[in-house]
């Protein structure tokens, strides 16, 4: 995304009146500022260096990912994150022992549309603004304008829109997916923008989305979404940690957010393709969750309450999968993994390293690491196995996308959804 599709002003409504509470929730220390960032007068550095990327328009932002992989700024590099060599040479990605010929892209728009009880907190209220279709064009534009400038052809679209339901009505929500989604799984031609470009869905439930909500208007919407998905096998990647862009005060965002919402909609709909990203990462951990993770901390294995429910929810249900976007900035985050990876049992085992995505969170992980590029050099060094890398970074993901050789049934005669939400 570029500055231009946040909504900052919805962002402000989530600061309630306990300041304190607010503050914490917004802006722990753990998930911008570190001790560590403090002490090499890093931050500031850090903050323009994410600025600068937020500040180009999208196909520019797509472009300078490619040149980076290619090894255009390594001379510029400062840590030690940066590979020796560039990841992209020859006319292939080098990663590990692999070789692949391109690198599919996902980018994953944000619905910032505001919501009604929203508009009707400020004084100066307009009908709600759409933020969803514009980002949806610029988005376009910018795969268009990748496409027509890159000198290497290394990257290949399949973004997932984002859908935020309480700040649409109805109709429009079947707009949204009608028009954009894409149902065919299957690879689309090289340096090809179909009409329907997006192959999944985007949900952000910070920013006032109730997995299940009891309104029953609201219930009627998600109904329909996870309906859509689940009869045309859509996946959806839904955020998953305790930081970032919320449109709704911090406890009801983290309640909103936290796994366990998300049971309920997995019995109702077990077919469903449910990515959690992030690992379900908590950097605002209370003391009672502090004290409860002791055990965890002792074993150097992830402390976040929300990282077992997803792994319990990957037990329970065949279609859940996470993803280790952001987390993986952490260097502590691969030896935790591994150490969790090591207690469970080999049936356990067989099941996760099925189910877990790679996924970078750029340009918001440029608060936690310096490069596009550092991002991948620091996974290729850490302690996972190469089998591991292959898995989160190729056979994983074409399989959640539901591209790997996966041909729908014949679609129902009729518009079945039609006949079940009038």
């Amino acid at each position: 995304m570029t500055m231009k599709e946040p909504n900052f002003a919805a962002f402000l409504t989530s600061f309630n009146s306990d300041l304190k509470e607010s503050v914490t929730g917004n802006l722990t220390k753990n998930y911008i500022i570190t001790p560590e960032s403090i002490l090499k007068n890093q931050f500031m550095s850090t903050i323009q260096n994410t600025l600068t990327a937020f500040s180009r328009p999208i196909g520019d932002t797509f472009l300078m990912m490619e040149a980076d992989l290619a090894g255009q700024y390594l001379k510029n590099a400062k840590t030690d994150d940066a590979p020796l060599l560039p990841f992209y040479h020859e006319g292939k990605f080098h990663y590990r022992s692999e070789e692949y010929d391109k690198l599919i892209m996902c980018p994953l728009l944000m619905d910032f549309s505001q919501t009604e009880s929203q508009i009707k907190s400020i004084y100066y209220q307009f009908q709600s603004e759409d933020k969803i279709t514009p980002y949806i064009e610029d988005t376009i534009e910018g795969m268009r304008y990748y496409y027509e400038h890159s000198p290497y052809h290394l990257f290949e679209f399949y973004p997932l829109v984002g859908i935020n339901p309480p700040a649409h009505d109805f109709e429009f929500l079947k707009h949204l997916l009608s028009t954009y989604v894409n149902v065919s799984h299957t690879f689309h031609q090289s340096q090809t923008i179909l009409d329907k470009p997006f192959y999944g869905i985007k949900i952000y439930p910070p920013l006032g989305m109730n997995p299940w909500p009891s309104d029953r208007e609201e219930m009627k919407k998600v109904r329909y979404l996870y309906e859509f998905c689940q009869m045309y096998r859509i996946p959806i990647i839904t955020h998953c940690d305790d930081q970032g862009f919320r449109g709704v005060p911090v406890k009801e965002a983290w309640e909103f957010t936290s796994p366990s919402s998300w049971r309920t909609v997995l019995e109702n709909y077990p077919s469903l393709i449910l990515d959690f990203a992030h690992v379900g990462k908590q950097y605002s951990q209370n003391i009672e969750k502090a004290f409860s993770a002791v055990q965890y901390r002792l074993k150097k294995m992830p402390t976040s309450d929300w990282f077992y429910m997803i792994m319990d929810l990957i037990n329970d249900f065949d279609n859940v999968y996470t993803d280790i976007s952001f987390s993986a900035t952490l260097s502590e985050f691969f030896p935790e993994f591994l150490n969790y990876y090591n207690s469970i049992t080999p049936e356990k085992q067989e099941k996760l390293k099925t189910r877990v995505l790679f996924g970078s969170d750029f340009s918001v992980n440029l608060l936690k690491i310096e490069s596009y590029c550092a991002y991948y050099s620091k996974i290729e060094q850490s302690v996972f196995s190469d089998d591991f890398i292959t898995n989160i970074s190729s056979r994983n993901p074409i399989e959640f996308l539901g591209l790997k050789e996966l041909q729908l049934s014949s679609p129902p005669k009729g518009n079945l959804l039609s006949r079940i939400f009038k």
